[in-house]
């Protein structure tokens, strides 16, 4: 039981906000569901999974969200169509990424977003 327990604290901690793997001074909220636009030009639902600093940049002046290309999962499509994406192929939505909701029914045993899940030993 206390091994189950720990593994509870590991989730708890995620709660507090998805973040970037570095410092991204400026770049898109990512705890916001964004449009992307795909390389066919349609547009779909999606999560920024991390971002980085933009070919041409000058990592030395300040930065804003133009400054970085994004890496997004494309909601309901399989991670093989994942990519990098400049700022300009993407509309920030008002929808909060519902991280939480997702942890909880995977920890009900419920199947959820089978292309980024983690396991849980």
């Amino acid at each position: 039981m206390a091994k189950s327990s720990k593994k509870l604290s590991k989730i708890n901690l995620n709660l507090e906000g998805r973040k970037y793997s570095q410092p991204s001074e400026g770049a898109i909220d990512l705890n916001f569901y964004v449009i992307g636009q795909m390389k066919d030009g349609s547009k779909h639902l999606a999560k920024i999974i991390d971002c980085r600093l933009a070919n041409g940049v000058d990592p030395k002046k300040k930065r804003n969200e133009y400054s970085y290309e994004y890496y997004i999962h494309y909601v309901d499509f399989d991670r093989r169509l994942d990519e990098w994406v400049p700022r300009h192929r993407l509309e920030v939505t008002k929808d909060l990424v519902e991280e939480d909701n997702i942890l909880r029914k995977k920890h009900k045993g419920g199947a959820v977003d089978k292309e980024h899940e983690g396991k849980i030993n």
